[in-house]
């Protein structure tokens, strides 16, 4: 067991990874190893910059509103929007289903629209076709 003495003796100095806290220069090494601030490793599905656009420094990355656009550039738009859409089945089925538990809370007269919507929407969610 060391002493008073001993303790004071030893030099604290900042955390090389985060300097809001200190650790003994003779435990260094060690500390490093278990640190808090120490970076955790990536996910192997983790890309850095992934989403952050375009990495070419020439090329602008400032949005420009499509009411600031050419009527050629918007003819152009639509013919690529159209082409990428082709052979998609693009009509969604409206399916509406329903849970027994809330027919008769979707038949109060009660409830007012905004509550009818919420009804709605929890008896598709509990649905037993779901």
């Amino acid at each position: 067991m060391k002493t008073e003495g001993e303790e004071s003796e030893r030099k604290r100095i900042p955390c090389p990874l985060d300097p809001k806290h200190t650790v003994f220069e003779d435990n260094l090494a060690k500390h490093l190893k278990k640190c808090n601030s120490k970076e955790k490793p990536k996910p192997i599905y983790y890309t850095k910059d992934v989403n952050a656009g375009c990495g070419s420094e020439d090329e602008s990355t400032e949005e420009i509103p499509i009411a600031r656009r050419s009527r050629q550039e918007l003819d152009e738009l639509i013919v690529k929007l159209r082409t990428s859409v082709q052979g998609l089945n693009t009509k969604l089925a409206e399916n509406t289903l329903s849970h027994s538990a809330l027919s008769e809370s979707l038949n109060d007269p009660k409830n007012g629209d905004s509550a009818l919507k919420h009804l709605k929407q929890q008896a598709m969610l509990y649905s037993p076709f779901h």
